[in-house]
């Protein structure tokens, strides 16, 4: 399972940090196929939700908040479900309330925190918010990981995942710490105190981002939403913990 799951990071890590550097608009077209993924998996997983029902919500956010910022984000999230009903009115099967609800859950949990990315400043400053955005994670789950298989004990959450152990999430809290403040203190110029929490909320979000679809997976009853990718299931498995961080990086940005 290692060896899948490394295999398959040396492949997307490469696409996801070159598109971070070429610029906006070719990180903009990996967000559109990840979140078409994700309508995929998430269209599979929540029948009788139509595709495209799932597609429009959750393009709506990213779309708006290229020329509406902000704003752009929430009227998106607020149109998703008028385009919902619109699918949803032309399938009778499809009339029920999971797919409504499912349509809900593709927007706001998908696209409204991959909209966050391109809110970012295209500056030097910008762009390393968004690596500690997309990279952070990366690491929270590598030394939860290693902290949990060489010192875990005492489980985390049983009920939701069966693995993860309270001595992995200090682990993961403290790598990402170590790692995400000095960046935070030598190029974005924070304090140290606003390093610290960035490098806490980027692992504390990262690890409730995974719970969350855990508890998700556990609803639905099923181990994985997709299997695109070996090692990690699907592309909702993979892009778990950067819903969350997405966001809380960009908030906490702008803190004083």
């Amino acid at each position: 399972m290692l060896r899948w799951r490394a295999a398959t990071a040396l492949v997307l890590a490469p696409i996801a940090l070159a598109s971070i550097a070429i610029g906006k608009w070719a990180m903009i077209a990996v967000l559109l196929l990840v979140i078409a993924g994700a309508a995929y998996e998430l269209s599979r997983a929540l029948e009788p939700l139509p595709f495209v029902a799932a597609l429009g919500a959750g393009t709506l956010p990213l779309l708006l908040s290229i020329p509406y910022h902000e704003s752009g984000v929430l009227a998106g999230a607020v149109l998703s479900l008028p385009w919902a009903l619109i699918w949803l009115a032309a399938r009778p099967e499809t009339r029920t309330l999971r797919a409504v609800l499912a349509v809900l859950l593709m927007s706001l949990w998908v696209g409204v925190p991959l909209a966050h990315l391109g809110l970012f400043p295209r500056s030097s400053f910008g762009v390393v918010l968004i690596l500690i955005a997309v990279v952070g994670p990366w690491i929270s789950d590598a030394g939860a990981y290693f902290a949990g298989r060489f010192f875990g004990r005492r489980l985390l959450v049983p009920t939701l995942s069966p693995n993860k152990t309270v001595e992995g999430s200090v682990g993961g809290l403290l790598s990402t710490v170590l790692i995400v403040a000095p960046v935070a203190l030598l190029l974005l110029d924070f304090t140290i105190a606003k390093a610290l929490i960035m490098g806490a909320c980027v692992s504390a979000f990262s690890q409730c981002g995974d719970l969350f679809e855990s508890s998700l997976k556990r609803i639905l009853d099923v181990k994985d939403l997709g299997n695109f990718l070996p090692g990690h299931g699907g592309i909702l498995d993979r892009v778990d913990s950067l819903l969350f961080t997405a966001p809380a990086v960009y908030y906490i940005s702008l803190l004083v």
